[in-house]
């Protein structure tokens, strides 16, 4: 991944991430505010031996002695010779034990200094007990040194360079630093998480997912998009509306010379759109000057009537397979024959559930039925049902010139996509190409490999390069009828 895949990974997981910094710098700021606040005093001694001020060699000896003694004295300086008495001077109700947790001593290196520094709750105590550290300390290092040497004159010397004063601000909890790790550990583990969720996420983006099947068409799924379903309820300059006409480009160009005349659509299960996509596609053929009828071949959760706003009074698909019509053949294919107002667009609609439909998708009728709509429309596209939950897909891929699956972004799996494409062509159906739907309007291009954009929002600006710009229609325009 590089930079730019990291930006669109943290701008499509913006909220994750944001969640994880929140929870991060809260709990930080949590764990702060319940720490003890401890306050540190410093008192610094000065390690030295007597020598001749005349003799630069002795000089030179006793400073090289001193340095090494200094490394010893920081080990035992918090040692019960020197804190028993501390305790006892200060009155303090702890232990030699206890007190030594709280002192601390280092070296610096080719140094003859000793820093001792102590931790306390108390910023006047701890002063306190650093001083009678240090005091008490060179008394301890005198009393060892003259047991040891016997001799005053050349013993080591330990003086008190710097005392300890009372300290103003505590040395931890750190607010500063601990409130910046918790930001930068939040924002880790919520990019972590976005990563993982990348590296595991086997849904269906963009057209690399899609195994070589041609992606015809990326449809945006706006605002309006639940509410008005629909292209003709929407602007004809917004990007849904361009992306039907881009898959109808796109089917009208995929056999130039022998483009398919009749389309089933399908998916892999339901809610991924393929009822709209199918009305919309209808619509766009439509608005082009193409003669074109939608058929509801989804016998078992027909939905397409409710899009349309249509009422079921009319026979449909179900009562022309099932014979139960009684008019002449092409009669009774008129009658099932319905127009959605304002558009233009004539649908077959699914009529009576019946309780057998594999075995009516899979009839004579059937076959005879698209052949006599062939000599009647331009296009004809077929709704079917979900591919993978039942047979008629199918059935139905193995009577028409071919199948378009239509993809849920980011919620259809590539094994449910591949299922899908595979059980229409097991049974000799040819599949078009796919359509990636609802895809969000602002999802930044890389993602699902698309980037709406224009003048205004939702819209590609055509305008804004002199197209259409004599229009004054926001609707889309159907031959022969007035603007929805």
């Amino acid at each position: 991944m590089d930079l730019q895949d990291y930006y669109r990974l943290i701008r499509r997981n913006l909220g994750l991430i944001l969640v994880f910094v929140i929870l991060g710098v809260g709990t930080s700021t949590i764990v702060t505010f319940l720490q003890t606040p401890m306050y540190e005093a410093e008192v610094q001694l000065f390690v030295s031996t007597p020598a001749s001020s005349v003799d630069i060699s002795a000089l030179a000896q006793g400073s090289s002695f001193s340095q090494q003694r200094v490394k010893s004295y920081a080990q035992i300086i918090n040692g019960p010779q020197t804190l028993n008495s501390v305790i006892s001077q200060l009155k303090l109700d702890i232990s030699a034990q206890e007190l030594a947790k709280k002192v601390k001593a280092s070296a610096p290196l080719d140094t003859v200094l000793i820093n001792v520094i102590v931790t306390d709750p108390n910023p006047e105590l701890v002063a306190d007990i650093a001083n009678a550290v240090g005091f008490q300390f060179a008394k301890t290092v005198n009393n060892l040194e003259l047991g040891t040497s016997g001799d005053t004159a050349s013993a080591i010397k330990l003086s008190v360079v710097k005392n300890a004063i009372v300290p103003t601000t505590p040395s931890s909890p750190k607010k500063t630093l601990n409130l910046l790790l918790g930001l930068i550990l939040g924002f880790g583990l919520g990019l972590g998480i976005s990563i993982l969720r990348v590296i595991f996420d086997n849904t269906v983006k963009n057209a690399n997912d899609l195994d070589e099947t041609p992606l015809l068409a990326v449809i945006a799924f706006d605002k309006e998009a639940i509410t008005h379903p629909l292209i003709s309820q929407i602007s004809k300059w917004s990007a849904r509306t361009e992306s039907f006409r881009h898959l109808r480009t796109s089917l009208q160009y995929l056999k130039a010379e022998n483009p398919p005349q009749v389309i089933s659509v399908t998916s892999a299960f339901p809610n991924e759109g393929k009822t709209t996509t199918s009305v919309n596609l209808a619509l766009s053929l439509v608005l082009s000057g193409h003669a074109t009828l939608l058929v509801e071949a989804d016998l078992r959760r027909p939905k397409l009537l409710s899009y349309l706003g249509a009422k079921s009074d009319s026979p449909g698909l179900s009562e022309l397979l099932s014979g139960k019509l009684s008019m002449s053949e092409e009669e009774n294919v008129r009658s099932a024959i319905s127009t959605m107002p304002n558009t233009g667009l004539d649908f077959m609609a699914s009529g009576h559930l019946p309780p057998n439909p594999t075995e009516l998708l899979d009839s004579q009728s059937f076959q005879s039925l698209l052949t006599q709509l062939r000599g009647m429309y331009d296009f004809i596209i077929v709704d079917s049902p979900p591919a993978l939950l039942v047979s008629d897909a199918q059935v139905i891929s193995t009577n028409v010139d071919g199948t378009l699956i239509v993809i849920h972004a980011g919620q259809t799996r590539k094994n449910q996509y591949l299922g899908t494409r595979e059980s229409i062509q097991a049974v000799g159906g040819t599949i078009l190409g796919a359509v990636l739907n609802m895809v969000p309007e602002t999802t930044l291009q890389g993602d699902y490999g698309y980037k709406y954009s224009g003048g205004e929002p939702g819209r590609y600006g055509y305008r804004k390069y002199g197209y259409g710009g004599n229009n004054n229609s926001t609707h889309n325009t159907y031959p022969g009828r007035e603007n929805s």
